[in-house]
């Protein structure tokens, strides 16, 4: 996760379109500072699951401790027609928008996170096809 909050001040419509740009970047080694990142934003947090069902977030990094919260779905619409629909041969459209709720335990204030302006991240219909274990990109605001 990025810390876009200047470009959300000074040019919310620059915002909406990071995602999609965002894309076209391979953050496999996030880690080296010499990998490159949509527009040279700070890295500020990380999100992944804890089992199926629970994203987490944590927003403490090296410059800023803003906390950490399990989640739960809450709300959820698709999103819209004409979204950025993923890249190389993914292109299978655009993840649903969210609602999360923080589950108790949350720290830093921490209460709810949204889902928003998505651009690619559909899994594929059917997986036949597909190894074992695969990743399908998306990004969001």
């Amino acid at each position: 996760m990025y810390n876009a909050s200047c470009i959300a001040a000074s040019n919310p419509d620059l915002l909406a379109k990071i995602p999609n740009f965002a894309l076209q970047f391979n953050i496999a080694n996030i880690e080296d500072p010499n990998t490159p990142t949509p527009f040279n934003l700070d890295i500020s947090g990380y999100h992944f699951f804890t089992d199926d069902t629970t994203p987490f977030f944590t927003l403490d990094t090296a410059s800023m401790q803003l906390g950490q919260a399990a989640c739960a779905k809450n709300a959820s619409i698709l999103a819209p027609a004409g979204s950025p629909v993923g890249q190389g041969n993914e292109g299978l459209g655009a993840v649903p928008w969210l609602q999360l709720l923080a589950k108790s335990g949350a720290t830093g204030n921490l209460v709810e996170v949204y889902r928003m302006n998505t651009a690619g991240g559909n899994p594929p219909a059917n997986c036949s096809t597909s190894p074992a274990q695969f990743q399908v990109e998306y990004a969001a605001e």
